[in-house]
């Protein structure tokens, strides 16, 4: 069996930039993620002929590091610019909001050009041997690494982590356990027609049961097909966590009525068990050298896209000070 220098759980954009990073560096790396797809909720899906970005709506870039990134990206033509003016915006310049140019996964997708990356490969449990992480699969696949980097929510990464029988974590784990997500709840809606919506097609709600309505046909990733995403608050989404489509989707396009010109044709909603972390970890990453073991995600670098993406950049400096 080959041993790889690094194994990384989770193909989101955190573990996606630290495979490129590790891997740019002379680094043998190689991806798992349990889904069928890259991204985590940087997640695009297609429904009646219409494609929704049913996750992650946009970005943005504050720090120089994730900057260049999205330059790269822009540069690629796989990214641009949304809108630049949000409701919270308090300068009259806004701060640009990029989206994928057909959908959110494009930004993923392009980070993983290159990366051996593994898809429907739900990891079942962890051990170690012989100073190495030794992986297996629910499919029955059997990988080994010198160092294991797990970007999965942190709830599943720990429950990952425990099978392993080792003390990971320290005085630590408790901390760790301590991190709690919103769950998350969209509604995804085919209209007889333009959503009626500003310009942008985006609108923050802070009222009822919604955070966010988005209009895929103005973003430019739904065309030929009228698609709304609309987002409930973390309040809903934990009362309807258990109720049927039925219930929970129309009351989600209830709230929505007021902003929309046009009637609903197709509707169909999605749970997200792991939004936005409520407490993240303070720092970008966890770290254990003498296993050779790293944690990053969104519960170390915060909610925003960036904030996954700067955790997965971190923690693939830390690892190539371990593995010199």
């Amino acid at each position: 069996m080959q041993t790889l220098d690094v194994l990384i759980i989770g193909a989101g954009i955190s573990g996606l930039l630290s495979a490129r990073e590790l891997q740019a560096s002379g680094r043998s790396v190689c991806v798992l993620d349990k889904g069928r797809g890259l991204g985590g909720r940087m997640a695009m899906r297609r429904m009646a002929g219409g494609r929704f970005d049913h996750g992650a709506q946009f970005f943005t870039a504050r720090e120089p590091e994730f900057q260049k990134i999205v330059e790269q990206g822009l540069a690629a033509g796989v990214i641009r610019e949304w809108f630049r003016h949000g409701s919270e915006d308090r300068s009259s310049e806004g701060h640009p909001r990029y989206c994928g140019v057909h959908g959110m996964t494009d930004l993923p997708k392009f980070l993983a050009q290159g990366i051996e990356v593994h898809n429907s490969q739900q990891v079942s449990d962890l051990a170690r041997d012989s100073g190495r992480w030794i992986v297996r699969t629910a499919a029955g696949s059997i990988y080994a690494a010198h160092h294991l980097l797990v970007t999965a929510p942190l709830p599943q990464a720990l429950n990952l982590l425990d099978t392993s029988g080792l003390n990971y974590a320290g005085a630590d784990k408790t901390a760790l356990r301590a991190v709690r997500y919103d769950k998350g709840l969209a509604t995804l809606a085919i209209l007889d027609g333009p959503s009626g919506l500003p310009i942008s097609g985006a609108v923050k709600v802070d009222t009822a049961s919604l955070t966010w309505i988005g209009d895929n046909s103005q973003k430019g990733i739904s065309p030929e097909v009228h698609a709304v995403t609309l987002h409930a608050d973390a309040e809903f989404a934990a009362a309807h966590w258990d109720s049927p489509n039925e219930v929970r989707g129309p009351l989600m396009l209830a709230a929505a009525e007021p902003y929309l010109n046009a009637q609903v044709v197709e509707y169909d909603c999605h749970r997200w068990g792991f939004t936005q972390p409520i407490n993240p970890w303070p720092e970008l990453y966890y770290h254990n050298a003498g296993l050779q073991l790293t944690l990053a995600g969104d519960a170390f670098g915060g909610p925003r896209v960036e904030g996954a993406a700067r955790s997965g950049l971190a923690a693939a400096k830390v690892i190539l000070g371990d593995t010199a």
